[in-house]
């Protein structure tokens, strides 16, 4: 199962079967294939798979009932890559995102004094060395406005650069930490599936391929997200407050419902 999960990461949400043609007589599900759904029961992942003739009737059913958690598995993992997405952005903007504006503004506010301050004085001991006999203010300031303009545009340069900088260790950051809480994330779905169960199986008496069908309710996957104590408090927190709004959006989002209308 964990191969089938490192193998099937990043896929779309709701994954078709493999086979496209539509098998007559078969039950809905098995067209279906794997999906997730709000049902009178719950929020729901569903997943479908087969097995083909294994000559051990026993066998090929296992292998089919298999498989159809590793799609539950499938599904479970693409829903966990929105929920870290959104648990990320939300600590992201209301934590560092004003932080990390307010020191770029003091980064610039921090150059601007050293071209008043340092250079002021800088500039005045040059003239006094360079026309020992003095010169007129007005000589003074212009040639003190033109050497401040042309520092301020170096600074501006060298600051723009070292911003820049930031800007990249910022993404690297918020990089390494999606990759760290959505492993952490699917770590916790693989150990944790043991409240997926097969509902469901049918055999084509055609090709005598059993198909088989497996459901993980939302709720059992936060109770076991409460239990796990490798999950951060926040991540955990967050997932119990907006898991079922998410997934809610979600299905809103596949079905192409403006949320507003059902108002």
């Amino acid at each position: 199962m964990a191969v089938a999960v490192a193998a099937l990461t990043g896929c779309a949400l709701e994954p078709m079967q493999s086979e496209n043609t539509e098998i007559r007589g078969a039950p809905d599900w098995v067209n279906k294939g794997s999906y997730s759904s709000n049902t009178k029961d719950g929020n729901m992942f569903y997943g479908v798979s087969s097995a083909n003739p294994q000559g051990d009737l026993a066998l090929q059913k296992s292998i089919a009932d298999d498989r159809a958690n590793a799609e539950v598995v499938r599904i479970l993992v693409t829903f966990l890559d929105v929920v870290t997405n959104d648990f990320l952005q939300s600590t992201r903007y209301s934590d560092s995102g004003g932080r990390e504006e307010a020191t770029y503004r003091r980064i610039e506010e921090t150059a601007a004094r050293q071209v008043n301050d340092s250079f002021t004085t800088q500039i005045d001991d040059a003239i006094a060395r360079q026309f020992k006999g003095g010169v007129s203010k007005q000589f003074k300031e212009d040639v003190t406005r033109k050497i401040k303009d042309a520092a301020s545009r170096d600074l501006k340069e060298e600051i723009s650069y070292q911003i820049d900088i930031l800007r990249h260790i910022e993404e690297v950051i918020s990089r390494q930490l999606k990759e760290a809480v959505s492993f952490q994330m699917k770590n916790t779905a693989q150990a944790h599936l043991v409240n997926a169960r097969i509902i469901g199986n049918w055999r084509d008496p055609r090709t005598n391929t059993i198909w088989s069908i497996s459901e993980l309710d939302l709720k059992n996957v936060k109770k076991s997200m409460v239990g796990v104590s490798d999950l951060n408090v926040e991540l955990k927190q967050f997932f119990d407050l907006n898991a079922e709004n998410i997934f809610d959006r979600i299905i809103r989002e596949r079905n192409n419902i403006n949320p507003f209308s059902l108002r």
